[in-house]
């Protein structure tokens, strides 16, 4: 069985925001920064090595939202790494909205502790872009890519 969840556009706007104090420490540094993770080649065999990086983004009090993962993984595997599905939302891009303005939407708006997206190749532009969206609403990003996309 495959996790997935759906989230409407009002829904993730009428989240109640959480201030970041709450939840991140923000003594940690990562509230409103972008990590990069980049992995070799295409081989998803490397997703397990994410797994425990999940579990921990999971255990906030805000959303952990998750951008166009490029599998997605059985639900029970997600469980037994500990990762609290019931604070995940799957964000799909479509006509509307690109991997990038998801990313940009969810880290700008104060509801997400931290979300993760793997969009290919970004410009420093767009980079800057997650880095001030982060900023703005006290979330971590993390974008992984594959090194021929760095």
């Amino acid at each position: 069985m495959i996790y997935q969840s759906r989230i409407e556009k009002a829904q993730f706007r009428n989240c109640r925001k959480t201030p970041a104090n709450q939840t991140m420490n923000p003594d940690n540094g990562l509230a409103g920064k972008i990590t990069e993770i980049v992995l070799q080649g295409d081989d998803l065999s490397q997703m397990p090595i994410l797994l425990p990086l999940l579990a921990q983004l999971s255990r906030d009090q805000r959303w952990f939202v998750w951008v166009a993962p490029p599998v997605l993984l059985p639900k029970a595997l997600l469980q037994d790494a500990g990762i609290d599905l019931k604070k995940v939302i799957l964000l799909k891009p479509d006509e509307q909205n690109s991997e990038y303005e998801l990313a940009c939407k969810a880290l700008s708006a104060g509801t997400c502790h931290a979300v993760i997206t793997w969009p290919g190749y970004l410009s420093s532009e767009q980079l800057q872009g997650l880095e001030a969206a982060a900023r703005e609403g006290s979330s971590h990003g993390v974008v992984v890519r594959r090194r021929q996309d760095a």
